[in-house]
């Protein structure tokens, strides 16, 4: 031991980043995978289909070290491992050391033994099918004291565990651990480690620990290194996006979809969605991130939000509410049909007038009334005067109401009739103009002239 003390150096105090860009935990968070039921299990093995027909051909490789620490102290050794997606052995696997070739194997497998502090730096490896891997960094510490943290990424909603480690087994203790300058210990540690169950992206920050240690008569309080550990987001907040125009009219189509972006750190990760109208459940969960209403009612009407969750995972995030109003199709293309048809009606003479409308959704109802008077002549679309008479010199008034407009106000349409005792009256012009009797339901001005 004496030997050693000759060439140990004191513990610097910088903050050393060494976690890589690539790669997921080993541990998982606790949230149960989901129902196969409901759809999850066929679109999970149509994605596993996928990536063996070779679609998933520019897959990033995965590395990750075992034991999975970024840390390991001189003359320990530590296996490195290369995931890709197709498997190993068809092609070498390429290794580098900071972005230099360091060997290639017919395995996805690449041993460092009695590691020496010239073999510290960034790793990266390269399987067949895949592009290289993000680096990690591995360091190899001649430090009395360490803080062990993966090496691999670690992401929202996973266990992240550390350990502090002394020099020689056993030799540490009254261990505290920090985050930021805070103490941490008493919220997170047991005995041997430090283990965060569903971390979190705002737990990211510098991490070192203290311990006491035996040297020769006396205890001293060593101190590790401060190292960076960034907990990485899986996904981002989703946002609802509606693809319509900026009014939903009764009978189209509505398309919704929630929109999200995977780290490209976690590749394999699948991602279930779920959409709600008024918190209530629409559909999902499903691995598609659309949502299609072939023909939407007024009964559509409401408050939209949409959900992402991490299949092995426990985290979710629900987009923002936007509200969706459904409005009724506007009467249009109102049009007047007169019998008889020649324009010609004689005193006597039966007379018939009929409205339609070419569009307009929900119900409409008519009803036919002398103009200023609230008397009801008649209802529907059709109004008939048996035998037209000289007091028929008069206006009618034919009003419509379109059902769930939000206005009471009817539309309206007026014919002004001229009838003669002894000749015929040419009704020479009928013309319809559709006006405005409120927000919602227009107004139709019917009228014929002699």
């Amino acid at each position: 031991m004496l030997g050693a003390l000759l060439y140990r150096h004191p513990p610097s105090k910088k903050s050393i980043s060494t976690q890589g860009t690539s790669g997921l935990p080993s541990a998982r968070g606790s949230r149960q995978a989901p129902d196969p039921q409901s759809g999850m299990g066929g679109s999970r093995a149509l994605l596993l289909l996928a990536q063996v027909l070779g679609l998933a051909a520019t897959e990033m490789a995965l590395l990750t070290t075992d034991p999975p620490w970024s840390t390991i102290f001189r003359g320990e050794s530590v296996t490195l491992r290369c995931r890709g997606s197709q498997p190993s052995g068809q092609q070498p696997t390429t290794w580098y050391h900071n972005d230099k070739i360091l060997a290639r194997t017919a395995t996805d497998t690449y041993r460092i033994t009695n590691a020496r502090q010239k073999q510290t730096g960034t790793y990266k490896c390269q399987s067949p099918g895949s592009v290289a891997s993000n680096p990690i960094t591995l360091i190899v510490s001649y430090d009395w004291l360490i803080l062990q943290v993966p090496s691999h990424a670690v992401f929202e909603g996973e266990l992240l565990c550390m350990q502090c480690r002394g020099w020689e087994p056993g030799s540490v203790t009254s261990v505290q651990y920090f985050r930021d300058g805070a103490d941490i210990t008493t919220r997170y540690a047991s005995d041997k480690q430090l283990c965060i169950p569903r971390a979190e992206t705002q737990q990211s920050g510098r991490y070192r620990c203290t311990g006491q240690m035996n040297s020769f008569l006396s205890v001293i309080k060593r101190e590790s290194q401060e190292l960076h550990v960034c907990i990485r987001e899986l996904f981002s907040s989703p946002v609802l996006s509606v693809a319509s125009s900026a009014e939903t009219l009764e009978g189209s189509p509505l398309n919704l979809s929630c929109v999200t972006h995977l780290s490209p750190h976690s590749p394999r990760s699948i991602l279930w969605y779920l959409f709600y109208r008024n918190g209530t459940v629409l559909r999902g969960p499903k691995t598609s991130s659309k949502y299609h209403v072939p023909m939407v009612g007024l009964e559509d009407t409401g408050s939209y939000s949409c959900e992402v969750r991490a299949e092995n995972s426990s985290i979710w995030k629900q987009s923002a509410q936007v509200p969706i109003a459904v409005r009724r199709v506007p009467i249009s293309g109102v049009s007047l049909d007169v019998q008889p048809h020649e324009g010609q009606v004689m005193e006597g003479q039966r007379l018939v007038l009929s409205c339609s409308v070419a569009a307009g959704t929900g119900f409409i109802s008519f009803s036919w009334h002398r103009e200023g008077s609230a008397e009801v002549l008649g209802r529907g679309t059709r109004y008939e005067i048996p035998s037209a008479q000289r007091d028929d010199d008069w206006a009618l008034l034919l009003r419509g109401l379109q059902r769930g407009c939000p206005s009471p106000e009817p539309a309206a349409a007026g014919s002004r009739l001229w009838v003669s005792p002894r000749s015929s009256t040419a009704i020479s012009e009928h013309r319809c103009c559709w006006q405005p009797w409120g927000p919602c339901c227009p107004g139709c001005l019917l009228s014929t002239s002699s």
